[in-house]
């Protein structure tokens, strides 16, 4: 019996030296060094999919913005990013980006990481958040409205658009 494995979306397994990605969506590597009960959960794949796809539609880019690149979810409360200690996000080629938020504790889903935010400077660059999409994220966050959170599946995924957002020329 032949199993045909979508070439959108592949496991990886990794034996090379080093470590290798978690999985691949369209040609982007994701690793997943975080705890975060939603990055391990069976639908994370399809879901990560989706979210990085309203992502790209909303900041008018596609799949080729994030090819070669990788997407690293990682535990701690912040990420470095160009000296900015107290970063939730980075682009610096690859993104980074924390599985947690300061004032809520963990993440119930990818939904509502800064990813989509990233995501934006993937597509658009503007580091210094002159579009005035950074300030408004309303037809992506109904996109991404109704999905459930984890650890347990009973919660609804709660989005923070204003953690996405920011000041234009700040």
């Amino acid at each position: 019996m032949r199993v045909a494995i979508p070439a959108l979306l592949l496991l990886t397994v990794s034996a090379s030296c080093g470590r290798g990605p978690d999985l691949v969506v369209h040609q982007t590597a994701v690793v997943l060094d975080t705890t975060a009960p939603f990055a391990h959960h069976p639908d994370f794949a399809r879901r990560l999919e989706s979210t990085m796809s309203a992502a790209l539609a909303y900041w008018g880019g596609d799949w080729k913005a994030l090819a070669h690149r990788t997407v690293t979810f990682q535990d701690e409360q912040f990420v470095a990013c160009g000296g900015m200690g107290t970063a939730l996000g980075c682009f610096d080629g690859d993104i980074r980006l924390t599985t947690r938020d300061p004032s809520i504790g963990t993440f119930r889903c990818v939904e509502a990481t800064v990813l989509v935010h990233e995501i934006g400077h993937a597509v658009i660059g503007d580091r210094d958040h002159r579009d005035p999409r950074w300030m408004d994220f309303e037809r992506v966050a109904q996109e991404l409205a109704g999905r459930i959170g984890y650890p347990d599946g009973s919660a609804p995924c709660e989005l923070y658009p204003s953690v996405w957002r920011h000041l234009p020329g700040g």
